[in-house]
Order: structure tokens, then sequence, then C-alpha cells
């Protein structure tokens, strides 16, 4: 993701520097390590808080080797299953995920400015970006209590389902799954979906909560966590990413609907890295450069002029180098300013499908107060081959 520092530009094939018809963000909410609002968040951030941390609510401290730090959410196990219309029964084997999604969508059509009650029947889509539920597997392991409700409480399909059934929307709504990628895939199908006119506004959000030590211990398997739990992004001291917990939303309408404006969307678009000899798991540099090049050639904005860029930056020794020099490559051919580069990785760790809309978040907290918030935890010393290139890691001043 990337901010322009210029006002007009062409998106979707058509001028829309202050089209009626651009799609634009009016509202956003989410919870995420140490913070229980976007203010929190916000104040975490510029403030060069570690939102990372070691404690046992969620597994005893370094059970089975397991790094001991992570980043977690404040309050999981609070639900006004009444308001939300949730039959008790349903609400104890309801995902916290899904309640919080519930609490979060509320919130960013309120930050929107609208009341929620004037959506109901509207053509409003619903696009999540999940990939598991660990409290599925919790609440169905004793086939004497199952009662059926973990089923429709726990199914990553209800994430999207029970938001559009709540809210009595009408438009399309489904979970994504793309790994690391699925809420911004979820953003990319809710671009495509206005554009078609399959809906007239749409809630993108994300979900992760970490619930299974078991889980964490594959990726430790797999070589992918940092052992002392900091990500270092774009560091070559970086060994791996911290896993952390998200829930956020954000809201898109058109312009000409919209009472406030965090920023506005100017395209998407997607692709994947087909075969690749290095196996499923190695990202590949050459496509990510093929995907920036084409989107930016799509709405006629040359990347030169873009002046930061929001990445994923794990801190893995796999991807950070392969990100690094496809940035470089496509913002940094032609620049005569520094390109500023950051992650929020560093801040608060990797919440794996929510990882979109956690840094979605982060740049529009970086649009409202006007400057952008540094990364923590970098030794530094650049692990790519970027030289004569100028770029601008973030950190605190």
């Amino acid at each position: 993701m990337s901010l322009s520092n210029g006002d007009s530009v062409k998106t979707n094939g058509y001028y829309s520097s202050n089209d009626n018809n651009d799609f634009v963000i009016t509202g956003v909410s989410g919870r995420f390590p140490e913070a229980n609002s976007i203010d929190e968040f916000a104040s975490n951030l510029f403030n060069g808080i570690d939102m990372v941390t070691a404690d046992d609510r969620r597994w005893p401290v370094g059970q089975y080797g397991l790094p001991t730090r992570n980043g977690k959410l404040k309050e999981v196990d609070r639900f006004d299953a009444a308001f939300f219309n949730v039959h008790p029964k349903q609400a104890h084997n309801m995902d916290p995920q899904l309640r919080l999604l519930l609490e979060v969508t509320y919130e960013s059509i309120c930050d929107a400015g609208i009341n929620p009650t004037k959506l109901k029947g509207t053509k409003t889509g619903v696009f999540i970006g999940a990939s598991g539920s660990d409290a599925q597997t919790a609440f169905s392991t004793d086939p004497q209590t199952l009662e059926g409700y973990s089923m429709t409480g726990c199914a990553t399909s209800m994430f999207a389902n029970r938001l559009s059934y709540f809210f009595d929307f009408k438009g399309p709504s489904f979970t994504v799954d793309t790994a690391c990628s699925s809420s911004l895939l979820a953003l990319d199908c809710a671009l495509n979906a206005l554009r078609s006119g399959a809906c007239d506004a749409a809630i993108v959000g994300g979900v992760n909560l970490c619930f299974r030590p078991q889980t964490s211990l594959q990726f430790l398997k797999l070589q992918m966590l940092s052992p002392d739990g900091a990500c270092r992004a774009f560091d070559s001291s970086g060994t791996g990413y911290v896993r952390s917990e998200t829930v956020a939303t954000v809201f898109i309408q058109k312009r000409q609907d919209a009472k406030r404006l965090y920023a506005t969307v100017l395209h998407s678009k997607t692709n994947t890295d087909g075969w690749k000899k290095d196996g499923i798991t190695f990202p590949s540099g050459d496509m990510q450069k093929k995907l920036l090049e084409t989107i930016y050639d799509e709405i006629h904005l040359d990347p030169n002029q873009i002046g930061y860029v929001e990445a994923h930056g794990t801190g893995t020794r796999a991807g950070d180098p392969q990100e690094m020099n496809s940035i470089t490559q496509v913002f940094c051919s032609k620049r005569t300013q520094p390109l500023l580069i950051g992650s929020t990785k560093s801040n608060m760790g990797h919440p794996e499908p929510a990882s979109g809309v956690a840094a979605l978040a982060k740049l529009l907290v970086a649009i409202q107060d006007g400057h952008l918030p540094g990364m923590i935890n970098n030794r530094f010393s650049c692990s790519t081959t970027t030289k004569k290139k100028r770029f601008f890691l973030l950190f605190p001043l």
C-alpha cells in the first residue's frame, strides 16, 4: 500500500481527482495488540510502544519451546449477545473473532457518521479476510457436549454472513482465505464489487486470534518465527516474524454518499506467483514487481511520485529481500526525493490474514495525524541489493 504525493491521477481508466464516483474509506474500527481502539493503536504507534508482550494470556510462557513474545488483544471474553441478537447458547459457542467482528463493524459504520439501522436492506457487501478458527477446534473436542452451535458460530463463512444477517445487508457476503494477504484480497474483492455495481457500499475486514499453541508450533518447525519475538523488518538481523492478533474493519462508500472521508482508494489488483523452484512458501519478487508496475500503469501514476510505502516487511530472510528489491525497482528508478518505507509488524507483530487491514489502519492514522509512525526493534543493516537507490526506513525520532 502506498501514499501519493499528488492529488490528480486517473483511476480505473477514468479521471477522478474529485469524482463523486470515487470509492472512499469513511469509517474504521479495530482491536489490536494492547489497543482496544484506533486511538489507542495510534498512540502506541506514535509513541514507539512495543505491542508484542510476553505473558500467559494465551498459553503458558515457553510452552513447546515457543518464543515467549507475541501480540495479543487485551480482551476477547466480553460480548453483548442481547445487543447483537445472538442466542445465549450460540454466543457461548461463537468464535471470539466473530463476536469482535460484530462490534468493530458496528463501530466502523458509526465512525462514518451513519446510524447502522439506516443501512438495513441496502446493497452493502461484506468481505472478510480470515484463515481459520482455533475456537472451533476447542469447542469440538468433546463429542458429548457438542450442540451444533460451534459450527454456526465458528465456520469462517459465518464471519461475513453473520454480519450481513445482523445488519440486514443485501450485497455480496463472503470470507476470503489467501493466508497473509487475505484482508487485502478482501479489499480487492470489495472494490471489484463496487466497480461492477454488485454493491453500493462495503465492509472490509480481517481477523486473527491465536488460541492454539500447536498452530504456532507448526510455524516454529518451519523456521518462520523469530526466536526472540521481534519482527525486524528489512534488517539483516531479522530471523523471522512474531505471531499477532487483530480484528478490524473499514467502511467504504462512494464519495457522493460520504459524510466524512479518511482516504480515497485509487486502485487494487492481484496476481499469484505460480510455480517456483524455491517452493510454494518462497515469495517471488519478480511477480511482486510486475503487479506493482501494472497497478500504477493502469491508473497513469508515476511510482516515483509516491511518498511512502507501507510494506509487508515481516522480518524473514526469505521475504524481506524479495520485497525490498521489488519496491526499489518500481518506486526508485527516477526519484528526486527519498522514498519512505515502513512496516507495522515491527510495532505489533504479524496478524497474518488480518495484516493487510492492520497496515491500512496505520495508513489512515498517519493521514489523519499528518505524520508517519516509525518502526521499532530494528538494529538496521539492510539485507538487500539496493545500492544507489534512494529510500529511508522510518524509525522514531
